[in-house]
């Protein structure tokens, strides 16, 4: 059975072993059958969120504010996998796939 994945890849170096490791991951699973989306976070505007919890409440956003989050958040209702490949900064994710994790709070409030 195909799956739809999302893969969310974090590096803000392009082509750097992230990159090849995301890649590599979406050959294999197109070779299999699968549907694969691939969304660059570090190379995307998705400010942090604000707490606000106006989340989904307007125009069917996830967010309020307009970031490039909402075509995320798309991806991912539609998505059955979603992979993160991204690499380790002072044992944390970087700051751009941080900010698209963090807005994954959306999915709760709305």
């Amino acid at each position: 059975m195909s799956k739809r994945i999302l893969i969310l890849t974090g590096s803000p170096r392009r082509g750097g072993n992230s990159d090849l490791m995301a890649d590599a991951f979406a050959k294999g699973a197109s070779e299999a059958g699968n549907s694969v989306v691939q969304f660059n976070t570090a190379h995307k505007h998705i400010q942090g969120c604000r707490a606000c919890d106006h989340c989904f409440s307007k125009e069917n956003k996830a967010c309020i504010f307009n970031d490039d989050f909402n075509e995320l958040a798309s991806l991912m209702a539609e998505s059955d996998v979603i992979i993160f490949c991204t690499p380790l900064y002072w044992y944390s994710f970087p700051t751009q796939i941080k900010a698209a994790i963090d807005k994954f709070y959306s999915f709760i409030i709305g």
